[in-house]
């Protein structure tokens, strides 16, 4: 008999089931895509149900498939991570939920800032941009008086999924200390904020480790969807800090690059110093393990290379644009590229930046300027990992995500920082992070594979060429976070 473990991830334009062993070892999968209401003024919006609806059927998928003699232990869950969902007191949704690239608020986030510069709760809640639950509740409660006064819950994805399993309204401390209403000092709910924002703290979930058992599924769930009873439902965190679980080697200190939709750094601390740029990251995996993750974004990361490919070039021959790039054009290459398509949240706190090309000219090939798209995101990585790191110096960044699989993108991001880049050729995902957490949760024992890593290092020549192709993009920086167009 093999004890069994379902990853559950919620991702913004899919939702992913994995079905795995004690070794991580991936057994059945379910994925399926999903849309949000896309609205005029950067309003994003969704029915959490949906998210639900697929997470049942992706259950019964993974239970039908199953082997008799195997038994599944335990589920744990990760998603995205700001989505706002409301909740009245029977635990229906009082309006769609909130998403965290909405950008509706953007003309709010200074006034909150203010006042919490003013009740001296400000110094590790500078998060507080377009899409953080406590602007998103702002704003419910200045534009829908009525459905504010009925909110009775709020959550956030992974949240929302265990209550709708559990019935149990709950949170971790990853989740908690990113909504911009945590009290960091005292490790809990800010009773300070909430009254300053007129929020009612019975509002807010109890907040558990990651690894917390909340609960069995409900009794009538397991009839309806036939599942096996008892099965564990595990608190669950973040992606981004279920992706860092899941990648942690024996150095813990490591820094992490994301590629998916998004470009994300996550820098651990082990000795649990704030960082002064980025998200400080409250992550506690397992009781009495306090973890500090600081974390950024570069909001256009791998989507920027869908977008060129798809919308621009119309092709899906990805392999056939990127082998058509010399590589004697890595670090000669005079087009630039600013890839802050769709705004920025840490560095420049600006929802309005746009993109930009620059150095075109008539010699310009479409092999200069997808390179250029590249390089852009790399810079803009670069930046945003120098300054949450004080430009501090690492033997090597571990990368994840869908963009990691580009062995040039890759190339180039290790030219770039001029550091070592190891990719695990086994990936590890946030809903692997999500399927540790529930083993972790029956205190079952992990017995992971080594890592196989593919390691690209950087060419002292090119990295050399890059470094002043650096001071010119930083160049670019000024002038388009400084002009409006």
């Amino acid at each position: 008999m093999t004890n069994l473990y379902i990853g559950i991830d919620i991702g913004t334009s899919s939702v992913k089931l994995g079905l795995f062993d004690s070794s991580l070892n991936l057994r059945d999968s379910f994925q399926k895509k999903y849309s949000y209401c896309d609205l005029k003024d950067g309003k994003k919006e969704i029915n959490p149900e949906i998210w639900f609806q697929l997470v049942q059927e992706g259950l019964k998928k993974l239970i039908k498939e199953k082997r008799p003699s195997d038994t599944i232990v335990a589920l744990g869950i990760t998603g995205q991570m700001h989505t706002t969902v409301f909740l009245d007191e029977n635990g229906q949704s009082v309006r769609p939920a909130i998403l965290w690239n909405d950008t509706r608020t953007k003309g709010m986030v200074s006034i909150i800032k203010d006042k919490l510069f003013q009740i001296r709760q400000f110094e590790n809640v500078k998060i507080v941009s377009t899409g953080s639950p406590l602007a998103n509740l702002i704003w419910v409660e200045k534009n829908e008086p009525s459905n504010f006064k009925k909110i009775k819950h709020f959550l956030m994805p992974v949240d929302y999924i265990v209550y709708r399993l559990t019935g149990k309204y709950s949170t971790d401390y990853c989740d908690a200390s990113t909504s911009s209403m945590f009290d960091f000092d005292k490790n809990k709910w800010s009773s300070k904020i909430a009254d300053t924002f007129s929020i009612d703290c019975n509002i807010l979930p109890d907040i558990h480790s990651s690894n917390y058992v909340v609960g069995d599924i409900k009794d009538e769930l397991v009839k309806q969807l036939s599942l096996p009873k008892g099965i564990k439902v595990i608190e669950g965190t973040g992606d981004n800090a279920a992706t860092a679980l899941a990648n942690f080697d024996n150095n813990q200190e490591t820094p992490l690059i994301s590629l998916g939709t998004s470009g994300v750094v996550v820098i651990p601390d082990q000795n649990n110093n704030f960082k002064k740029v980025g998200k400080n990251i409250v992550f506690i995996p397992q009781e009495n393990q306090f973890q500090l993750l600081t974390q950024g974004t570069v909001q256009a990361g791998a989507s920027l290379n869908n977008w060129w490919l798809t919308n621009i070039l119309h092709t899906d021959e990805i392999d056939q644009e990127q082998n058509a790039i010399s590589e004697k054009l890595l670090g000669n290459n005079d087009v630039l590229f600013f890839p802050h398509v769709n705004g920025e949240k840490t560095l420049f706190s600006n929802p309005n930046l746009k993109g930009s090309f620059v150095n075109l000219s008539l010699e310009t090939q479409r092999e200069n300027m997808y390179l250029a798209i590249l390089e852009g995101v790399a810079f803009g990585l670069k930046e945003l990992f120098d300054e949450i790191t004080d430009s501090k110096s690492y033997r090597y960044i571990r990368i994840v995500g869908g963009g990691a699989n580009s062995k040039l993108w890759l190339k180039i991001i290790a030219n770039i920082f001029g550091v070592e880049i190891r990719k695990s050729n086994y990936s590890r995902e946030a809903i692997d992070g999500a399927a540790l957490l529930a083993i972790a949760g029956v205190n079952e024992e992990y017995f992971p594979k080594n890592k196989d890593d593919e390691i690209v290092t950087p060419d002292t020549k090119i990295s050399s060429k890059y470094a002043q192709r650096y001071e010119h993009y930083l160049k670019l920086v000024t002038v388009m976070t400084k002009e409006q167009f």
